[in-house]
């Protein structure tokens, strides 16, 4: 991908960055940041930017962090064999289901049309 030159404005500062991310990327980032920062400032009615994105930026290391520990914790309780298996036994079981209450409806319903049996 090629380098693109990304203006920031953010906090009252602006300035250009170098990436090879896309421009849309990067701006949705920063969009992200600043949305962290606005809630930061209006639940804490902190008016400093700088105290602002620092905790803007301890709320989001928590949010990744927090993301990493989640992942971990799935991928070392389960294999991607065995979320497999789990989803096939449980297709396994429906279609059984499904085939019994079938079989339950044929029994009940008349098994002829119209007179007398």
């Amino acid at each position: 991908m090629s380098v693109e030159i990304v203006r920031v404005e953010l906090l009252g500062t602006s300035f250009s960055i170098q990436t090879d991310e896309s421009k849309e990327y990067v701006e949705s980032l920063i969009a992200y940041l600043g949305s962290k920062v606005e809630t930061v400032k209006s639940s804490s009615k902190i008016d400093d930017p700088l105290k602002a994105a620092i905790l803007a930026g301890i709320f989001l290391v928590d949010e990744l962090y927090r993301e990493r520990v989640d992942a971990s914790a799935t991928t070392a309780t389960t294999t991607p064999d065995e979320d497999m298996g789990a989803l096939a036994e449980r297709l396994i079981a429906r279609i059984d289901e499904s085939l019994n209450d079938d079989i339950r409806r044929e029994h009940q319903s008349p098994s002829h049309i119209g007179g007398e049996p």
